[in-house]
């Protein structure tokens, strides 16, 4: 007789980055906060599920730049990767000095800021984490791009949203074979959207080879997802769910 195991995982996640030369990463990651780093992983944000870190690109639209999706969606405790398309730009937090050349410490009441990020260098990434007392469940919080505008005028200025936790629970229909997950939370008003992920391979990290991205049952906006004939299988899958990006089909 085969066994099939099938875990869900909430919104979990991974980024690996490489890591920049020590001169080049101290150049453009004075400014940096502790909760950023440049051309790396902060350890909060290492050894996570791969779906579960969104990259916003730091890019231009028409004559305009822009960070795309402008308004990403984390939940409490997650990570974003910052990722430089052309130039160089920073991803920075209410309070911080509003310093083009990145040149000094960050300052006290500075949210965060990714420093410097070239597109130049061999890693044109920094990735943050956002610890829940800074940035709670429910709330939007402004940033922008030091270098191309300021916290209330410019293009290149989003609100980073803090969804609440994701809940997610799974079923076994054993008639069907099927695999049914189902949860509650995450989303804000106006945009209660989901994707989901399914890893073929029994890896809980969802490396991008063997993950498929999929809708909830009915389309984004749906709170759950059948997996017909799943129970059949001798292969561990594993599920998570996610908030989906404003610039995800």
């Amino acid at each position: 007789m085969r066994h099939s195991v099938v875990k869900a995982l909430g919104y979990l996640a991974v980024v690996v980055v490489m890591a920049l030369g020590a001169t080049r990463a101290a150049a453009q990651s004075v400014c940096a906060t502790p909760s950023c780093t440049n051309g790396g992983t902060p350890t909060q944000c290492a050894n996570r599920a791969a779906p579960r870190t969104p990259t916003v690109m730091l890019t231009s639209s028409g004559v305009n730049f822009v960070f795309d999706p402008s308004n990403p969606k984390i939940e409490p405790g997650d990570c974003i990767t910052w990722k430089a398309a052309n130039v160089t730009h920073s991803s920075t937090g209410a309070g911080c000095a509003d310093d083009a050349t990145c040149g000094a410490p960050p300052i006290g009441g500075c949210q965060y800021d990714t420093g410097n990020i070239s597109s130049g260098a061999a890693n044109p990434t920094a990735t943050c984490f956002y610890d829940s007392g800074t940035f709670p469940a429910g709330t939007g919080q402004g940033y922008y791009c030091r270098i191309h505008a300021s916290p209330t005028t410019g293009t290149m200025r989003g609100t980073l949203m803090v969804t609440t936790p994701i809940d997610l629970t799974l079923d076994k229909v054993i008639a069907t074979s099927s695999v049914k997950l189902s949860w509650t939370g995450g989303g804000v008003t106006g945009d209660v959207t989901y994707k989901v992920a399914k890893n073929s391979a029994g890896d809980p990290l969802f490396p991008t080879a063997t993950t498929t991205t999929l809708n909830p049952d009915g389309g984004t906006t749906g709170t759950t997802f059948t997996d017909t004939g799943e129970l059949s299988s001798a292969t561990t899958k594993y599920y998570l769910v996610r908030n989906k990006q404003t610039n995800e089909p």
